[in-house]
């Protein structure tokens, strides 16, 4: 065999890579397209039945120990997505449920030591409330005495899916449902149909529920 010959058939074995790559992409994107519009027929229905309904949270959700709210209201649903370009085509960017869990007490709460201040913090950027923070200072010298905050403790929840085309996979974000913090985790797009929606939406209503079952890159961070 020439050399001509050999750089003939190193090509031939690159171009058919190149096509059996395009091609796993392209059914990857296939599959994420495909569970994203399930997903956002499916979480807008339930929106809109939940919205009528207006179930009360089954968490606890922990400020401090002297500030735990139980049984908040779950409303505003709102269903959402978002498209982009890839590879020249209109694909999903986003699909989205967000939603609020209303107590509508008004709160005042002074902090004074540091790790409280920063936990509170913590919790309270979760939580998405919208809050009055006040540094409180010295009169003579400026040195911090405490932070005071004010706020309505009206705290915001969702689920986010945001698909990988390329490795055909969906990964989801689901903050505030047990508590304050986020979980992620990711399924094969082909995982994700009625089943697997059905056991997210029991998770949204309190009930037990076998969604995560099966999840890769599982990671929860508590607030």
């Amino acid at each position: 065999m020439g050399f001509l010959d050999d750089l003939k058939r190193q090509a031939d074995a690159a171009k058919a890579a190149q096509n059996t790559d395009t091609a796993s992409l392209t059914r990857n994107a296939a599959l994420c397209d495909a569970a994203c519009k399930t997903a956002f027929a499916y979480l807008s229905t339930l929106g809109q039945q939940l919205e009528v309904l207006q179930p009360r949270s089954k968490t606890r959700f922990r400020l401090d120990n002297k500030h735990v709210f139980d049984g908040l209201k779950c409303c505003g649903y709102r269903a959402d997505a978002r498209r982009k370009q890839l590879r020249g085509a209109e694909v999903f960017d986003y699909v989205v449920l967000n939603y609020q869990l209303q107590s509508g007490q008004r709160i005042a709460i002074t902090k004074d030591f540091l790790p409280d201040i920063e936990k509170l913090d913590s919790r309270l950027r979760q939580s998405a409330a919208t809050v009055d923070r006040e540094s409180v200072r010295h009169p003579d010298n400026g040195r911090l005495q405490g932070v005071r905050y004010e706020f309505t403790a009206d705290f915001h929840a969702f689920v986010r899916l945001t698909p990988d085309h390329d490795r055909g996979v969906l990964q989801f974000q689901i903050v505030n449902l047990d508590g304050f913090e986020t979980v992620n985790v990711e399924f094969s797009a082909f995982e994700v149909g009625s089943a697997r929606l059905d056991e997210l939406a029991r998770w949204l209503v309190g009930e037990p529920n076998q969604f995560l079952q099966g999840g890769q890159q599982l990671r929860r961070v508590e607030a």
